[in-house]
């Protein structure tokens, strides 16, 4: 039998429609699916002569062709199956529906198992945090500036730090600044595939400063 694989979590949704919603016709090609969305599966096969199609996930029967959807697949209540079309949607995504998919079907001549790894993630939320730490000002007149970006979820995630025109990558930044510099903003972009975060910092250098821990502010 022929197998032709699609990694849906990195490459271009050759064979899925990430759903916006019942109201929107939304389609990304280059993104793939947070929690909460929902996916279209397509084999991207002809459907004309199709005299059998199943779709599994994870070797587990989810739907078959004039049958529709199968008692104990693992979607309940999320999924549908269009018995023309043969595509799979799934809705109210969640991360434990990451996974490989897999389509076979047969007419009166061979084709190929259509193989699918839908990879879901979560969305950054909005309560990152920025521990920032700056010493008083040193021989040089310079303050010494620490800080760290923590985002939630904490994995597969890629921090950038602002200041003025300068970047640098990485959840953490030592920095150093001077009493004549003023407030000085540092902005932390959290991002991973599917969403990102602004969070800022204001911070001066004199001989009061000492170590701080500030909440997470939203930049418009």
């Amino acid at each position: 039998m022929f197998e032709k694989s699609f990694n849906l979590a990195w490459q271009p949704f050759s064979c899925a429609k990430r759903l916006g919603g019942p109201s929107s016709a939304f389609e990304d090609k280059s993104s793939p699916p947070p929690v909460g969305d929902s996916v279209e599966l397509l084999s991207n096969l002809p459907t004309e002569g199709v005299i059998r199609a199943e779709w599994k996930y994870k070797n587990s029967p989810v739907a078959i062709k004039g049958s529709g959807l199968t008692a104990n697949n693992p979607f309940q209540g999320r999924v549908e199956f269009n018995n023309i079309s043969l595509s799979l949607t799934i809705k109210d995504l969640t991360l434990q529906d990451s996974g490989e998919f897999s389509f076979s079907s047969s007419t009166d001549k061979q084709r190929p198992a259509v193989f699918l790894t839908l990879q879901i993630h979560e969305p950054i939320s909005t309560n990152s945090i920025v521990f920032s730490n700056i010493t008083q000002p040193g021989p040089n007149g310079f303050c010494t500036v620490f800080l760290e970006c923590n985002a939630n979820p904490h994995s597969d995630v890629t921090y950038i730090w602002t200041v003025g025109t300068q970047t640098r990558s990485g959840s953490r930044l030592q920095y150093s600044i001077r009493p004549q510099d003023g407030d000085t903003t540092f902005t932390c972009n959290a991002s991973n595939v599917v969403s990102e975060e602004l969070t800022s910092e204001t911070l001066r250098c004199s001989n009061n400063t000492g170590s701080t821990v500030s909440p997470y502010q939203e930049v418009s």
